[in-house]
């Protein structure tokens, strides 16, 4: 009697045999994906990573500035809403004189110092 062959479950591939090449038109996704990316997709990968770390940048940087700007806004309203002691007007002012920042240099640090003097004058404010 000849021995037969029994097929693998649906959706199961034999084992390939050393050396057995697989039907033309499929590919192993895992082998593909284990292999080394061409020089041209790994440039083509890093371009695109590079737009979204871009992107990125330029959200979280635009809601920052909103968000500190909008800060500095509801203290000049409060400012012209209402009128304010004498001695907190100067901490505001000493606050605002105190700040040293180097606009044309475009430092984050700058940014930084503007925010935490924002959120100084916010406390003064409610206080």
């Amino acid at each position: 009697m000849i021995p037969r062959k029994e097929k693998p479950p649906a959706g199961k591939a034999a084992p390939a045999e050393s050396g057995a090449v697989p039907p033309a038109g499929k590919k192993n996704v895992a082998a593909a994906l284990g292999r080394k990316p061409s020089r041209k997709t790994a440039n083509d990968m890093l371009v695109l990573e590079l737009r979204r770390l871009r992107a990125m940048f330029s959200e979280i940087a635009e809601r920052y500035v909103a968000d500190t700007e909008g800060g500095i806004a509801a203290v000049i309203e409060a400012v012209e809403g209402k009128p304010l002691p004498a001695a907190r007007v100067e901490r505001m002012l000493k606050i605002l004189h105190g700040l040293s920042v180097k606009p044309r240099k475009g430092r984050r640090k700058d940014l930084a110092r503007i925010g935490r003097a924002a959120a100084s004058l916010r406390k003064v404010i409610g206080g």
